[in-house]
């Protein structure tokens, strides 16, 4: 919480998503008052909210998901796919994978760092690519956990119907890269 700027924001739709998988474990009562700690009332997708807040309600998530996903680590990835997930799925979600095309990593990747920067008021995000079926994105200045950007990446993978894998390797407590491979 400590790195989390006063200034830094993220949009609804990514609060929103893990509300939405509170909902579906623990149902809607537990969902609206996961959101009660942070707002009265529900949260607009496009807007921007405190990213302190969304961190705030990420770990609350994680320690009520936790028993469905096996562990806090696990839960957190959970929310990450979930906040890709319900993207896919939607009608502008489907527009860009139609132009994206299934199957091309290096084209959905290589426009993740302005993806991010849409989503997030903070950090920098890099894309590179280190061979046909490698490449490497770049945090800095990231306060989400780790394990939030590997299930969004993991989910991103499927939903341009790829199978792969995200290595993480940390460089700090507000840096990583992640190696992704198909």
């Amino acid at each position: 919480m400590d790195l989390a700027p006063d200034s830094a924001t993220v949009r609804g739709l990514i609060f929103n998503a893990v509300f939405k998988l509170v909902k579906q474990h623990h149902g809607e009562a537990a969902s609206n008052e996961l959101r009660a700690t942070v707002s009265k009332k529900p949260l607009v997708d496009f807007f921007s909210y405190s990213a302190r807040d969304f961190l705030q309600v990420l770990y609350q998530a994680a320690e009520l998901l936790a028993p469905q996903y096996g562990s806090h680590e696990s839960a957190i990835r959970a929310c990450g796919a979930a906040a890709v997930g319900g993207f896919f799925d939607s009608g502008v979600g489907r527009t860009l994978t139609h132009i994206i095309g299934k199957g091309d990593p290096k084209r959905l990747f290589s426009s993740a760092p302005t993806a991010y920067s849409t989503t997030v008021s903070y950090g920098q995000r890099e894309y590179a690519l280190l061979g046909e079926r490698k490449l490497r994105l770049r945090f800095t200045g990231d306060m989400q956990p780790v394990e939030f950007h590997q299930g969004l990446l993991e989910a991103a993978l499927q939903g341009i119907g790829c199978q792969g894998r995200i290595e993480v390797l940390r460089r700090g407590l507000d840096a990583a890269d992640y190696i992704i491979e198909w």
